[in-house]
């Protein structure tokens, strides 16, 4: 269908509802609210650390690539997209690393995000 002069088509015009598409901006909005939250949370290794934290709670980085059967540079780099994003904190004693989750700083930015991740990780992934 042809659009016509302000971006109408021809059904649109005098019809109030302005261009095509023009109510899902609401919703647009809401979808980029999460935008810097579904990076870190998109990849399945990632979740599985978050549930591993969120279930053990601060853990040496060592014990959670270990149980995930990963490298130490593979953990690394997902820790470090965890970490940027504000999900995770990773604190160094000497030679011993370990994260533990943001939970309550991410919750702020993102509300109820968190735990509906949560709610659907399979864990035995």
């Amino acid at each position: 269908m042809r659009r016509r002069a302000g971006g109408l088509r021809r059904y649109d015009r005098g019809h109030g509802l302005g261009p095509v598409g023009a109510g899902l901006e609401v919703a647009g909005e809401a979808a980029r609210a999460h935008e810097p939250a579904e990076r870190p949370l998109s990849d399945p290794l990632r979740l599985r650390i978050v549930d591993l934290l969120a279930r053990q709670g601060e853990t040496e980085c060592s014990v959670i690539y270990n149980a995930l059967g990963i490298s130490k540079s593979n953990a690394s780099h997902h820790f470090r997209v965890l970490r940027e994003c504000g999900l995770i904190l990773r604190t160094h004693q000497g030679q011993q690393q370990s994260a533990r989750l943001r939970s309550d700083e991410f919750d702020e930015r993102f509300p109820g995000l968190l735990r509906a991740v949560l709610d659907n990780v399979d864990s035995a992934a």
